[in-house]
C-alpha cells in the first residue's frame, strides 16, 4: 500500500483578504504621509470680506510635531505704532513698554462651538471684538484686551483645545525708543513755549517803555506849546508855536506807530505760544496713544476643522502609522504562511 503525498510551496496567492487589506491601508497611508494634500485658509478681511491663502494642513508628515509649527519658525512681522529714529536706549535705561501681538491657531472637530466659546473668554476678560467670523470649517477672531488680563486670557484660552491641537506665535517689543522720543520732544516744546513767553514778555515791556518815553515827551511838548501860547504875539512866538506843534504831531504819530507795531509784534508772539500749547498738547496725546497701546493686547484665533485623519497624526506623526500597519501586514502574512504549512505540508 502506497501514499500520495503533494507538497504544495507557498506564494502571495494564498495571502488572507486581511492581510491584503492592511497592506493597501498601509500603501494608502504611505502615499497620504508622503503626499499630504493642499488645503485652503479662508482669512478674513476688513469689512467682512474674505482672503483665501494655500498651504498645508497642520497635521503633515515627516516631522515629529505633524506639520504643526512651531511659533519660533512663524516670521510675523507687526508694524512700528511710532517710527523712531535714532540710537538703541542706553542700558541704564531699564523701562520696559512691551507691546505684545498675540496669535493663535486652534483646531477642532466643532468650529462654531469652539468659535462661540473663544468669544466669551474674550469678552470676559473686559476684550474688545474686533472682528469675527465663523463656519462649518473654519472661525476666526481678532480682538483686544487690557495688558493686565493677559496672562490669564491666556491660560484659559488655551486650556479650550489640547496641547496638540494648538500653535501660539506671540510678537512683543518694547516701545522705550518711542517713549525715549516723545519724551525729548516734551522737552523742546516745553522749551520753545518757555522761550515764546519769555519774548511776549519782552515785547510787552519794551513797548510799555516806549510808550511811556513818548507819552513823557509828548507831554513835555504840550507844557511848552501851552507856555509859547501865553506870551505876547510876535513873529519869534508864531515859529516857536509852529515848531512845536510839528515835533508834537511828530511824537503823536510816532505813538501811533508804536502802537500798530506793537500789534503785529504781540500778534506774532500770541501765534508762537499758540504753537508752543499746541506742540505740547500734541506730545502729550502721542505719550497717551502710546501708552495706551502698550496697556492693550491685541490679538488673533484661527480655528480649523480638523479630520480624524489629521487627528490620527497629531498622535502618530510622520510615518508612525504606515510603519504600523506594515508591521501588523507582515505579522498577518507570516500567520498566513503558518496556517499554509500546517495544512499542505
Amino acid at each position: 500500500m502506497s501514499t500520495d503525498t503533494t507538497t504544495r510551496s507557498f506564494s502571495w496567492r494564498n495571502l488572507s483578504w486581511l492581510t491584503w487589506g492592511l497592506g493597501l491601508l498601509a500603501t494608502a497611508t504611505f502615499l497620504a504621509v508622503a503626499s499630504p494634500p493642499s488645503y485652503y485658509y479662508p482669512m478674513p478681511l476688513m469689512g467682512g470680506g474674505m482672503y483665501e491663502s494655500q498651504g498645508a494642513p497642520m497635521g503633515g508628515s515627516g516631522s515629529g510635531s505633524a506639520g504643526m509649527v512651531p511659533a519660533r519658525d512663524m516670521n510675523v512681522a507687526y508694524p512700528d505704532s511710532y517710527p523712531y529714529q535714532g540710537s538703541t536706549p542706553p542700558a541704564t535705561d531699564t523701562r520696559e513698554f512691551l507691546k505684545i501681538n498675540y496669535s493663535a491657531e486652534m483646531l477642532t472637530r466643532d468650529v462654531p462651538a469652539l468659535t462661540r466659546r473663544v468669544l466669551t473668554t474674550v469678552r470676559g476678560y473686559e476684550g474688545r471684538v474686533d472682528q469675527e467670523s465663523s463656519g462649518p470649517k473654519y472661525g476666526y477672531v481678532s480682538f483686544a484686551l487690557p495688558q493686565a488680563k493677559y496672562e490669564a486670557f491666556r491660560t484659559e484660552l488655551e486650556g479650550l483645545v489640547g496641547r496638540r491641537f494648538l500653535s501660539i506665535n506671540i510678537n512683543s517689543s518694547n516701545l522705550l525708543p518711542e517713549k525715549q522720543s516723545i519724551e525729548e520732544q516734551q522737552k523742546q516744546a516745553d522749551a520753545a513755549l518757555a522761550d515764546y513767553q519769555a519774548a511776549r514778555t519782552r515785547v510787552v515791556n519794551t513797548h510799555a517803555s516806549t510808550i511811556k518815553s513818548l507819552q513823557a515827551q509828548v507831554d513835555g511838548q504840550n507844557a511848552a506849546l501851552s507856555d509859547a501860547k501865553e506870551q505876547a504875539p510876535s513873529t519869534n512866538r508864531d515859529i516857536t508855536i509852529a515848531q512845536l506843534e510839528a515835533v508834537l504831531i511828530d511824537y503823536r504819530q510816532r505813538i501811533v506807530d508804536e502802537n500798530a507795531a506793537y500789534a503785529k509784534q504781540l500778534a506774532t508772539a500770541d501765534a508762537q505760544i499758540k504753537y508752543g500749547q499746541d506742540w505740547q498738547k500734541a506730545v502729550k496725546t502721542q505719550d497717551k496713544t502710546l501708552l495706551d497701546n502698550v496697556a492693550t493686547v491685541n490679538g488673533t484665533v484661527s480655528i480649523r476643522w480638523i479630520s480624524l485623519w489629521e487627528a490620527l497624526q497629531l498622535y502618530l506623526p510622520g510615518y508612525w502609522i504606515p510603519g504600523i500597519l506594515a508591521l501588523i501586514t507582515l505579522f498577518s502574512a507570516y500567520r498566513d504562511r503558518r496556517r499554509f504549512r500546517r495544512t499542505y505540508v
